[in-house]
């Protein structure tokens, strides 16, 4: 169905306000909003409400606590807060430090629940004129090269660029699909495609749930995305002391956020510059077809921003009523 963006914000907050502080609701659902309006739906409203990752079915234990700190790098323990929540925690360190010396190390650990979709906290650092890498680690989904058990996670990376006037954004899985993917499937009884999941005997499944009980392909089905997913196992789950590979499960999930000053190098402005020309360069080169390159990163934006305008966003009818239905079985309690 199609609802206008401001009523989806404000049903979104209503079912957070019932678990979580309203200031802690608003960062939850800017993330929440961010992955509905950009069309990265698999991190939108099926991240609040589908599975027991969902930000509504977190019981943090306590307030996030920093177990780690130097001049350079920061160490969050969440206590099961909920992903997004400390996804915009660890880009507003990793911002503070970088702005401070030049250089900011965020990593994070004991979450169980996706901190979102990546380019939301990419363009809020990059749009500070920082350079910024995001690393998340998740469960076990994600079967290595030429294995069909379960071992990594769909392992995001993401890099936000300063440009001028708007930053370079590169938001990539690492899997052939995404975990929200999957539980967007199921919740509306669609089928995935073919080619990027096996069930638990190493079949090909286009079944969500099959796939979800068997594990998900590495992105080109070879040893290149699987290698680059188990860099983010190590940097992203190893590195802060949340679990990897299915190891040191007491940790939880992890990830880690790098952001630099471009002076680092070269002046700001300078740099910006810099982006732009070779974005330009890029998307002027020549093409078969004669149309343009496609920029990575500018139809997220570009989707988020017709919403924003427009006031309108597409919706699966089954997660607004699931949504509904939560928050009318909270009141009647």
């Amino acid at each position: 169905m199609k609802i206008k963006t401001t009523d989806l914000e404000k049903l979104i907050l209503k079912a957070l306000k019932t678990k979580y502080s309203v200031q802690d609701s608003k960062k939850i659902a800017e993330v929440i909003m961010f992955g509905e309006l950009s069309g990265k739906k698999s991190h939108g409203l099926v991240r609040l409400i589908k599975g027991g990752s969902s930000m509504l079915a977190q019981n943090p234990e306590r307030s996030p606590e920093i177990i780690n700190k130097s001049v350079l790098s920061t160490l969050i323990e969440s206590h099961n807060n909920p992903g997004m929540l400390i996804g915009y925690m660890a880009a507003e360190e990793a911002v503070r430090l970088a702005n401070k010396n030049g250089f900011g190390l965020v990593g994070t650990m004991a979450t169980s629940s996706t901190s979102g979709c990546l380019s939301f906290y990419a363009e809020k650092i990059a749009k500070e004129g920082l350079i910024c890498i995001i690393m998340p680690q998740s469960p076990s989904g994600v079967a290595p090269f030429n294995s069909s058990e379960a071992l990594f996670g769909t392992n995001p990376i993401a890099f936000g660029i300063p440009s001028s006037p708007d930053p370079f954004i590169f938001d990539m899985g690492t899997s052939a699909i995404s975990w929200g993917a999957l539980l967007k499937a199921d919740a509306t009884n669609s089928q995935i495609e073919k080619g990027v999941a096996v069930d638990s005997d190493g079949n090909e499944t286009t079944d969500p749930k099959k796939a979800m009980e068997g594990a998900v392909l590495p992105f080109d089905k070879s040893y290149k995305s699987s290698g680059l997913s188990m860099i983010v196992e190590i940097l992203g789950g190893m590195w802060p002391l949340a679990s990897f590979a299915g190891l040191n499960s007491d940790g939880g999930w992890g990830s880690v956020f790098m952001a630099m000053k471009p002076d680092l190098l070269q002046d700001l402005d300078s740099f910006r510059k810099n982006s732009r020309k070779l974005i330009e360069k890029v998307r002027n080169s020549k093409t078969r077809d004669g149309q343009p390159v496609r920029i990575p990163g500018e139809n997220t934006i570009n989707n988020r921003n017709i919403c924003l305008e427009t006031n309108e966003v597409e919706v699966a009818d089954e997660l607004i009523e699931m949504t509904e239905n939560y928050i009318k079985n909270i009141n009647d309690k």
